[in-house]
């Protein structure tokens, strides 16, 4: 198998266990425009944070949901996908049942990670509901972008949160 095919393996799984986890959209609504983020700095109406300026970031959040795509790349497809950051609603309860979770804080809110070698995922909770909690999800793949998941984990700052 070569790398391109292993790589595609690997994001299919990680975007596939934030689907697993009970995660739904907070809306069914799609992105009006897309919009790229080069440099290290990204901000918009959700969020606000550093990340390394090799990477890029496709904004695709709207008025409604915040959902970030992070690639290695100008090309944004999945064999240059990194990471991710969006909103969505889960279950805190369904989320306990994660064995290699691990209690967290970022941009002053409760969360667990999960990290199994493939991806470092983590669910920051935004309010303190236990079913349908208003949750940010910060997803890297953690073989070679554990760093740059670090980075916009200590810097992000939640501007917004969806009614």
């Amino acid at each position: 198998m070569n790398t391109k095919n292993y790589q595609s393996i690997i994001l299919i799984l990680i975007l596939g266990t934030v689907t697993v986890s009970g995660c739904t959209y907070l809306t069914g609504t799609t992105a009006t425009i897309n919009k790229t983020s080069t440099g290290g700095n990204f901000e918009n109406e959700w969020v606000k944070f550093q990340y390394p300026p090799e990477l890029v970031i496709l904004d695709q959040s709207n008025s409604t949901q915040c959902k970030l795509e992070i690639y290695n790349s100008s090309t944004p497809n999945i064999e240059n996908m990194v990471g991710e950051v969006f909103y969505c609603k889960s279950n805190r309860t369904d989320l306990s049942c994660f064995t290699k979770r691990k209690s967290i804080t970022i941009a002053d809110k409760p969360g667990i990670k999960i990290e199994d070698g493939l991806q470092v995922c983590s669910y920051v909770f935004l309010n303190s509901e236990y079913t349908d909690v208003k949750t940010m999800i910060v997803n890297f793949d953690a073989q070679k972008y554990r760093d740059a998941y670090q980075k916009v984990a200590d810097t992000v700052v939640v501007k917004k949160i969806s009614s």
